[in-house]
This record gives C-alpha cells, structure tokens and sequence, in this order.
C-alpha cells in the first residue's frame, strides 16, 4: 500500500507509481508524493518511509517529482502569527514581577 495514503500500489514501477530510492520498502503513488512535496516545501521534504533527506531529495528530484523552495503550508499565511507574538502584559493569576502587569522585559 502507498504509505502516503495507504490505497494499493502495484508492485511494479509505472508513471503512477514509484518505490523509495532510499530504503527501498516504500511504494507510493507519483500524486501523493508530489502532493506531500508541495505542502512541506523543501526544507521538510523527506522520504516518507525511513525519514532520510540528504539521499532522498536528489534522488526523487531525478525520478522527475518537483521540488519547491517554498515554507510549508502549515507555516505559511497567518496560521503561526499568534505563536510569534510576544504579550505585552502578564497575565498569570499572581504576577510576580516587582514592576507590575504591565512591565515588559527585553527577554523573556
């Protein structure tokens, strides 16, 4: 089975379907693979079996799939803005800081 989305793959190499160049043991389909490229980008594109990158991406790159030098989706837009906002103020239930709630620190 394509261990993307684990729907059967034959066991024979085709257009549609191709084999890990690395492990050897993962069949997935032409789409999910490239379907999984385009949302991790390249920074997070690995095989999907043994998780190896540095053979993997010149490997598949060669075998025809396209590889994007983009963020991964689930980083892109406004998803993590929350994550990266420092809060100006504290907000536990006892505050501790010597100068108040509103007090701000370079770090931390």
């Amino acid at each position: 089975s394509c261990v993307i989305c684990l729907e059967h793959v034959e066991e024979k190499l085709s257009y549609q379907t191709m084999v890990s160049p690395n492990c050897r043991q993962a069949w997935f389909h032409q789409g999910c693979i490239q379907q999984r490229v385009f949302h991790a980008g390249l920074l997070f594109f690995r095989c999907p079996q043994c998780n190896d990158r540095e053979k993997f991406l010149p490997e598949i790159s060669f075998l025809g799939i396209q590889i994007l030098d983009k963020q991964p989706a689930w980083e892109a837009g406004a998803g993590f803005t929350e994550m990266y906002r420092r809060q100006s103020r504290c907000n536990t239930s006892l505050c501790l800081s010597a100068q108040g709630r509103e007090q701000a620190e370079e770090k931390g």
